[in-house]
């Protein structure tokens, strides 16, 4: 039982890999079945008959419960079952290492923790019924628990928690085991109690816990799936000529203004997304700042493309095929089809004006950047960009009041006409800010993008809506429209939105977002801050008077801009993130107890080694495995061939040895089976490294299979003892 306990905790520690309510079933069975198991054969079979026993009892657990569809009868293990759990346990380190934890609930990557945990279980049991050694029992739980961390850390959570509570069962259970009478270990149960509160209090005070590695730096990751599409940009013109059309619905109690895409790229012509797109099983990776929570329910109607809307930033999403762009929060469908219905969680961030007039602009090379023309030469509307955001921002004291005074002299220069052409490069903007002086609204957010950029702040582009109409009152809108003409009745001022908002909130929040509430907005990166959006689109119904009223803004947004602009007496900000020239470090109560430390750190220390040498091997086998070339992999099944023949002592570790050398070498080593796939491992090897003619993909897995059969022979060569002393050892990080 103290094992079954020990190793289901340990499993647990993967709450930051998968969602709890689908990893505790899984640690549950896996975790009790093979003890009870190994309980009951206990004395009838001997341990060669045991594992057999173990490896049907999982194959037709993970058959009745991960790989049903497979299964004959829905939980027997027939073919297709055991070799989609085989393949499962085999990928699911890869698949959990490149994508956004936690995975999705329905995901059969489980089946790694169904693996490991029932085998910890399994051999655990083993060693407790059969040795009388008193903490050799843990040891198997704690690869476990070093997977859990080490996958985890990209999740949500701490494994700081399962770590200390793992170190006081294993303790409790050496106590247990030790033989001492039951008033001692009664006694020893408080005293294991509070070394473990002591370890959860004092892992944080260590130097490594406030950001914990990555081990997805060692992994190469897969390139994000780019998605293709009409720029959102230049849908906007068409939208706005049907501007009854119904994109989608949309049922909340927030009145934000809901994102679509981000364009942080231009070429001189247009305004694209370089985001890439990775699957999540539901989180969204989130971004410093306050935010409030707001959850959103949309249904897809007419809306085109691949991209979903969302307020502000996602937080959490689920839905049919959803994938994300982890830095600009970006949602995407791969099943995007009318009729299609996804919840989404968003954090709306919250500025305040005292965090924003001390702003500086970011570092951003990429978000700064004006190309040159298609020509290479450089495009004479560059320098009368310049000279007209100069003239804008003149008197300005900070980039957040050049910002601010950009986005109002925008509204106060041109006209909100839906009915102007569309087109956003340098040509039109230039024509639209000297000539015309009559734009949408996608003339208006290219125009303060490209300005922004003309003097030095990083800037770029989204594309979204306003909140929508409330479903009773959509018809009234529709009334309204036809009155004012195209395009025009659902302009709405602010004071509108906020009637409708009303209307909303009596309907239970739902609103029908139509084609003419489309509206594009530019952003601007401030160092510690983050992109704080500026609105300088003019109302359509009061364009010309003055610039006061943006299109689209929320309420927030007006009074922090009209705070900045109306602001004339800051100094010049420095040059460090807003808010730390003023903060001061606080000093932590009672301060660090060194004798802690030293007595934690070592421990720690000790328990990342082991992590190393665990998950290293795996990492640099799974690199070598997935070569970017064909040679690559099969130079990769050498090499690891070498390093596992080499750390069992075979001597083939000269560097002046030839590939057919070594392989004569391990020959007379391995014995008269190893010839024919070290000879051919070793043909490869040179053909790939000197050959005339290329290798492919079937020369890369014949190279594997050899490496694996020869790797058998190896282990059969080597004991236990030898092959753990291996793995322990420091150069196995260096194979």
């Amino acid at each position: 039982m103290a094992v079954a306990l020990l190793v289901a905790g340990a499993g647990l520690a993967f709450d930051g890999v998968f969602p709890m309510d689908a990893l505790l079933p899984v640690v549950a069975v896996a975790a009790g079945v093979p003890s009870v198991l190994s309980l009951l054969v206990s004395g009838r079979l001997p341990l060669w008959g045991v594992v057999p026993v173990q490896a049907l009892a999982w194959l037709t657990a993970v058959s009745a419960t991960v790989f049903r569809d497979e299964a004959w009868l829905g939980f027997l293990p027939g073919p297709a079952a055991v070799r989609a759990a085989l393949t499962g346990v085999r990928e699911a380190g890869g698949r959990l290492l490149t994508t956004i934890l936690p995975a999705a609930p329905d995901s059969t990557a489980i089946v790694l923790v169904s693996f490991l945990v029932w085998a910890a279980a399994a051999v655990g049991a083993e060693l407790a019924l059969r040795s009388r050694a008193v903490l050799l029992p843990a040891v198997a739980a704690l690869p476990v628990l070093a997977v859990a961390v080490v996958l985890g850390v990209a999740g949500a959570g701490s494994g700081m928690p399962y770590g200390a509570g793992f170190a006081g069962l294993a303790l409790l259970l050496a106590l247990v085991r030790s033989g001492r009478p039951a008033g001692t270990i009664a006694a020893g149960v408080p005293l294991l109690a509070g070394l473990v509160l002591v370890a959860a209090v004092a892992g944080p005070v260590l130097p490594m816990a406030g950001r914990p590695y990555d081990v997805r730096e060692l992994v190469e990751q897969p390139p994000p799936r780019p998605i293709n599409g009409v720029s959102a940009l230049d849908q906007v013109s068409a939208w706005l000529q049907n501007p009854q059309r119904e994109l989608f619905t949309v049922s909340t109690s927030s009145e934000a203004n809901l994102r679509l895409a981000v364009l942080d790229t231009f070429d001189g012509v247009s305004w694209t997304s370089n985001a890439g797109f990775v699957p999540t099983g539901g989180r969204v990776p989130g971004q410093p700042g306050a935010r409030d929570s707001v959850v959103q329910r949309f249904t897809v109607r007419r809306l085109p493309g691949p991209w979903l809307p969302a307020a502000d930033r996602p937080l959490l999403v689920a839905g049919p095929g959803i994938v994300v762009d982890p830095a600009t929060g970006m949602l995407a469908g791969t099943q995007a089809r009318e009729g299609m219905t996804y919840q989404v969680t968003s954090g709306i961030r919250r500025f305040t004006t005292e965090e924003l007039r001390g702003a500086t602009a970011a570092d951003d090379p990429a978000a700064r950047a004006l190309p040159d023309g298609p020509d290479g030469r450089t495009p004479p509307q560059r320098a009368r960009l310049g000279r007209i955001a100069r003239r804008a921002t003149e008197g300005a004291r900070s980039p957040t009041q050049q910002a601010a005074k950009l986005a109002a002299y925008l509204r106060k220069l041109a006209v909100n006409d839906v009915n102007a052409p569309p087109g956003h490069g340098y040509r039109s903007i230039e024509f639209f800010l000297t000539e015309s002086k009559r734009g949408t609204t996608e003339q208006f957010a290219a125009s303060f993008a490209l300005l922004a950029r003309s003097i030095g702040l990083p800037s770029r582009i989204v594309v979204g809506f306003r909140p929508g109409t409330a479903q009773e009152s959509s018809r009234a809108g529709r009334d309204a429209g036809q009155a004012q003409g195209t395009g025009a009745g659902r302009a709405g001022t602010g004071e509108q939105l906020t009637g409708t908002g009303a209307l909303a909130r009596e309907s239970g929040g739902v609103r029908q977002v139509r084609a003419g509430d489309v509206l594009a907005w530019a952003e601007v990166e401030f160092k510690g801050i983050g992109w704080v959006p500026f609105y300088p689109t003019p109302s359509r119904t009061r364009a010309g008077e003055g610039g006061d009223v943006a299109e689209g803004a929320p309420k927030q947004a007006k009074e922090i801009e009209q705070a900045i602009n109306d602001d004339s007496s800051q100094p010049e900000p420095d040059e460090t993130p807003t808010g730390q020239a003023s903060r001061q470090p606080r000093p932590v109560p009672g301060g660090t107890s060194w004798t802690l430390v030293w007595v934690v750190v070592p421990a720690v220390l000790l328990a990342f080694y082991l992590l190393a040498v665990g998950i290293v091997p795996f990492v640099r086998r799974t690199r070598r495995r997935r070569g970017a070339s064909a040679a690559a992999r099969v130079l990769g099944a050498w090499r690891e061939t070498v390093s596992r023949m080499r750390a069992a002592g075979i001597p083939v570790a000269s560097g002046a040895l030839t590939a057919g050398e070594v392989a004569h070498l391990a020959e007379e080593a391995l014995g008269p089976g190893a010839r024919e796939p070290l000879t051919t491992l070793a043909d490869l090897a040179n053909l790939a490294t000197f050959g005339g003619a290329p290798v492919d993909d079937a020369d890369a897995e014949l190279a594997w299979r050899h490496h694996a059969t020869v790797d058998g022979l190896v282990r059969r060569r080597s004991g236990v003892a030898r092959r753990l002393v291996t793995r322990l050892a420091p150069l196995s990080l260096f194979g």
